[in-house]
């Protein structure tokens, strides 16, 4: 059945049962004008004859399409719950993956922490293992160039006691070498040189 014939059959019911309810309000509205007391039982029945014949066409005509209509909403209404409870499975799938995201997504963290502080450390220890070799090197340098300054130190010193030395004795000597102790000496080295 198209829309259309469904839109019909429902203008046509709800046009029905507006003029049964006016019908039965006009006829309580002359029953009450007059006073006699078989009207009111009259008007008792009629109302319930009326209800009845409206019962009896909503059930004769409008039964199927009533019955189509709410058959259809209630598959429509059970297609909406279907696609919501699955769009709803949908959702509590997304939402456990990202909860399992965020819980791998700490455990990563937690790793990733781990690792740079296990990095840090070894940076540190390279550093620290760096220093001490540079400060070996600084203090053999040191010690080095200490020893050459010492070394440097003791030929300047010793140079300059043989010169204050030989100043020494060539200040003495003149007084204490005599021109017979010069003799003696140019003899013995005579001597020696002609031996050799």
């Amino acid at each position: 059945m198209t829309c259309m014939k469904r839109c019909h059959i429902r203008l046509g019911i709800s046009v029905l049962i507006v003029l049964l309810f006016f019908f039965s309000w006009v006829t309580v509205a002359f029953a009450a004008e007059s006073n006699g007391g078989w009207r009111s039982t009259y008007d008792l029945i009629m109302r319930w004859v009326n209800f009845a014949i409206l019962i009896f066409v909503i059930v004769k005509f409008a039964r199927r399409p009533l019955n189509k209509f709410l058959s259809s909403k209630g598959e429509e209404i059970s297609l909406q719950i279907s696609s919501l409870e699955e769009e709803k499975n949908q959702l509590v799938e997304r939402v456990r993956q990202a909860e399992k995201e965020l819980d791998d997504s700490t455990g990563r963290i937690t790793e990733l922490k781990q690792r740079i502080v296990l990095m840090g450390e070894r940076r540190k220890q390279e550093i620290i293992a760096d220093a001490h070799h540079e400060s070996q090197i600084i203090m053999e340098n040191a010690k080095r160039k200490n020893e050459g300054r010492l070394a440097q130190a003791r030929n300047s010193l010793r140079s300059e006691m043989i010169d204050a030395a030989a100043d020494m004795v060539l200040n003495r000597l003149p007084d204490i070498i005599t021109k017979e102790d010069n003799k003696k000496l140019l003899q013995n080295y005579m001597v020696r040189a002609a031996s050799e």
